[in-house]
């Protein structure tokens, strides 16, 4: 299955669009692939001596470590195209959808008219104050933009949003990331076979539609505290013609029953939780899964404890640049003390990388099996 399905829930690109997402997808993996590595001989060449000539010593901390390259004017420039590259990215995909707005609204209506799985809405489920001020990733109106009782931008801006992402930094196109961790659950837990499976945080629902498509007896749940998200979501579903009920509900509490799932899943998540959250997530995942159960915490491979301290520093401007607030608390965490904490046993415990099928990308996973 590709990574990126095509349903008609996709607004449509004219020449003028694709064009300019193309430029996007080429300018990011310049400054990401190409240019941001190059940003440790900057610092030592240029942005270290600076600061030692002006203060009287060397950086000696993250905290003047940046101070030294934000006054570099190099790394000026590189931030400031980063920036712009992002920004760029919401133009380009954006532009198709603000066109197409009205008729995808209308698909969704007729999706939620007749549907194989479910939506469930609830002003109870609101999402958290940190979600809602700011726009993660830059994603224009955030991840809880919800304009009318049918509104599904939130969704659509970020589906297409993480397809261009997601090329523009590399990662294969050839397995999403649910079916690279269906491909880790063969390896590491051969005998398991979900009957009934949750995504948390599934966002706009493209991994939680791959669950419902490779198990076709298995009943699939989606959450999300963002209703936009989860119309689009539903609607995608539908298009795909995967049945998979989607519910507004935060992860500390789902309101699902004790024991109720096999397999407890997210994807992207963690590096948009505190870690508060991302310790409450661990544990709701135990007490939602049934003794055999799984659950696959999937992420982005930031890992502070191998990065020194000058590349935690390049590698954190997204929190400071990007709409990501908790990017750098995610890549201090400790998922195997959550996990353990939260009820797991060390022989029951996989947290490591693991290589898409391409090996394009590494993504981190943070497992758990429940005695």
């Amino acid at each position: 299955m590709p990574r990126n399905l095509e349903h008609d829930m996709l607004a449509a690109a004219t020449p003028n669009d694709e064009a300019r997402q193309r430029f996007v997808h080429a300018l990011k993996n310049h400054l990401g692939s190409q240019l941001r590595p190059q940003l440790r001989k900057v610092y030592d060449a240029q942005a270290k001596p600076a600061y030692k000539t002006r203060i009287g010593n060397e950086p000696s901390d993250t905290a003047s470590i940046a101070e030294a390259l934000y006054d570099n004017s190099i790394y000026q420039a590189w931030s400031s195209l980063y920036r712009a590259a992002q920004e760029r990215m919401w133009f380009a995909v954006k532009a198709p959808i603000d066109r197409e707005r009205e008729a995808l609204e209308k698909k969704y209506s007729s999706y939620a008219a007749a549907p194989k799985g479910s939506l469930e809405l609830s002003e109870k489920a609101a999402a958290p104050e940190e979600i809602k001020k700011v726009e993660i990733h830059l994603q224009p109106g955030g991840y809880t933009l919800d304009e009318s009782p049918r509104d599904i931008m939130a969704g659509a801006l970020y589906e297409a949003g993480g397809r261009l992402y997601s090329q523009g930094v590399g990662v294969g196109v050839k397995e999403s990331k649910a079916e690279c961790v269906m491909r880790f659950l063969k390896e590491w837990a051969p005998d398991f076979r979900p009957t009934r499976i949750l995504d948390m945080a599934c966002s706009a629902g493209s991994s939680s539609v791959p669950y419902a498509l490779a198990f076709g007896e298995a009943e699939v749940h989606g959450i999300d505290v963002g209703p936009g998200l989860l119309r689009y979501a539903h609607a995608r579903a539908e298009a795909l013609n995967a049945k998979v009920h989607f519910h507004q509900a935060c992860v500390e509490s789902t309101g699902f029953e004790d024991a109720s799932f096999d397999l407890v899943v997210s994807h992207n998540a963690m590096h948009e939780m505190s870690v508060k959250t991302q310790k409450a997530m661990m544990a709701e995942s135990y007490r939602l899964l049934k003794p055999g159960g799984v659950c696959v915490h999937q992420d982005v491979p930031l890992r502070f404890e191998k990065l020194d301290s000058v590349m935690q520093v390049i590698h954190g401007w997204d929190q400071n640049f990007n709409g990501e607030p908790f990017w750098s608390a995610y890549g201090a965490n400790d998922c195997r003390a959550m996990l353990k904490n939260a009820g797991f046993t060390e022989q029951n415990i996989f947290v490591d990388l693991f290589e898409q099928i391409d090996h394009s990308f590494s993504w981190y996973i943070a497992a758990g099996r429940k005695i």
